[in-house]
């Protein structure tokens, strides 16, 4: 994925366009595709807690803080720096203006303490069905409706990631259904209970 250039930027509005608009550009029609995912999903679902595992420069963060009653966002990546370099002083503002309790974790997904409930669970961390399975054990049971994960498709020309198989898997053997399968682009899939 590239980084985007987003210095000029002045607001999360700002930033999440041009995200989008820079990473479509870099990567193909439709690799956004899992932004308009979390936004329907999130209404139909009346989502208030949003759970992000894999942050790198903040494209689907600052979605969640563009989301209707969001109240809670928890962002975890082992690596933060792109996140600081543009979008946590646009988040900051913007949670604090739009009462959002904003917390931001630099860790390893595996190991966060797994106490906090969410509504919906995005997955975009390590493109490895091994390390989803970890995530997946560590994090599914504190979901309440929704789990959205990235590049379950194809990513790196005609190689299969296993991802899919790995949600799917978790999803017949926990009470979860494959809600959407989405193959364009990298693609994406949902889960919902």
């Amino acid at each position: 994925m590239i980084n985007a250039e987003l210095g000029d930027v002045k607001t999360v509005e700002e930033f999440h366009e041009s995200i989008k608009t820079q990473q479509e550009w870099a990567h193909g029609e439709h690799y956004c595709a899992m932004h308009d995912a979390i936004l329907r999903y999130w209404t139909e679902g009346e989502c208030k807690d949003y759970l992000e595992l894999g942050t790198h420069q903040g494209g689907t963060a600052s979605q969640a803080m563009l989301l209707p009653g969001v109240e809670n966002i928890q962002l975890i990546d082992i690596d933060m720096s792109r996140y600081r370099k543009f979008l946590a002083p646009l988040a900051i503002r913007h949670c604090a203006k739009n009462k959002i309790n904003l917390k931001v974790k630099e860790m390893d997904s595996r190991e966060l303490p797994a106490t906090a409930r969410c509504d919906m669970l995005v997955i975009d961390s390590v493109h490895n069905p091994t390390f989803m399975q970890q995530e997946l054990a560590m994090h599914g049971h504190n979901v309440r409706k929704y789990i959205i994960a990235h590049d379950t498709f194809r990513i790196m020309g005609n190689v299969n990631t296993g991802l899919f198989e790995c949600l799917q898997d978790f999803a017949n053997t926990r009470g979860w259904k494959v809600l959407e399968n989405n193959k364009n682009n990298v693609g994406y899939t949902v889960l919902g209970k």
